[in-house]
């Protein structure tokens, strides 16, 4: 492991690194909620720009997204590389190991459920005064997707928000289906192991039922999935549409002045195997 000054923050980073690899994770819409920030907001998190009380209190909700957010994209190869030492020590007892693996997968499918959530705030961003004071006010993203189909708001959100969020929804009600059926509906993971790869399934009821709640995005023909390459598709998926929506955002706001666009990464202990999972794992 590659010595480092910084265990776990966030980065000002140039074009030549700004990539996925190694020791970063670069992310636009990270970049651009963090230029968000720094252009309106000075380092002790002051407000540094003249506003109104009402847009000052929607400026503190974006601000709490953000460091949410960052705290979210921390946590993906956090787990991912707990998850990746358990499933490899063979010297864990099987029983404990699907335990902890178990709780693991929970984190994991929270975290990127949590990660759409924060994109309700960011779209923020992007919107003028008239339209965001017509933004709905339940903060998910599912109450955002329901508005921007809504034939009679088709004017409220640009064009473009409406297109990004609509092309998400399907990818959003996967995660949205396994976090509720775990936490909502009490349902539990069954782990199995086959020629030391690891499966899963979530039961509807008995364990020993041919049946997965799990949505089956790998179009597999068995009834439990690998959970290596399932985690490869759905976290993939889940950073390919939260870029889109970052460049759709920088997109809106690349005529605006007052917005400083600068480009940044994060970094800890865990990128250099997360990226290593992105990249080199195959999905198929």
């Amino acid at each position: 492991m590659k010595n480092r000054l910084i265990i776990k923050g966030t980065i000002l980073t140039h074009s030549g690194s700004f990539y996925v690899g190694e020791e970063l994770f670069s992310s636009v819409l990270f970049s651009v909620v963090n230029s968000w920030f720094y252009s309106n907001y000075e380092n002790n998190g002051n407000l540094k720009v003249d506003i109104s009380s009402e847009k000052a209190r929607e400026f503190g909700k974006i601000k709490s997204a953000m460091n949410g957010f960052t705290d979210d994209l921390h946590n993906l190869p956090i787990n991912y590389c707990l998850f990746k030492e358990i499933n490899e020590k063979v010297n864990i007892n099987g029983h404990k190991s699907n335990l902890y693996i178990s709780v693991i997968l929970e984190n994991l499918f929270t975290n990127l459920r949590s990660l759409y959530d924060f994109l309700y705030h960011f779209v923020k961003i992007a919107l003028s005064d008239k339209e965001l004071k017509q933004y709905p006010q339940k903060d998910s993203i599912n109450s955002l997707i329901t508005f921007a189909k809504n034939e009679n708001n088709q004017d409220k959100l640009p064009k473009n928000i409406i297109w990004v969020l609509n092309n998400i929804e399907g990818d959003l009600n996967d995660i949205k289906q396994i976090r509720d059926n775990i936490i909502h509906k009490g349902k539990d993971f069954l782990l199995t192991r086959k020629a030391g790869v690891l499966f899963m399934r979530v039961p509807i009821k008995e364990t020993n039922s041919n049946d997965n709640l799990l949505p089956n995005i790998l179009k597999s023909n068995d009834i439990d999935y690998n959970v290596e390459k399932y985690l490869n598709k759905i976290i993939k998926t889940t950073l390919k549409n939260i870029e889109d929506f970052g460049v759709i955002i920088y997109n809106e706001i690349s005529n605006n002045s007052e917005i400083q666009f600068d480009l940044y990464s994060i970094s800890n202990y865990c990128i250099d195997e997360f990226n290593e999972f992105l990249i080199i794992k195959n999905s198929n």
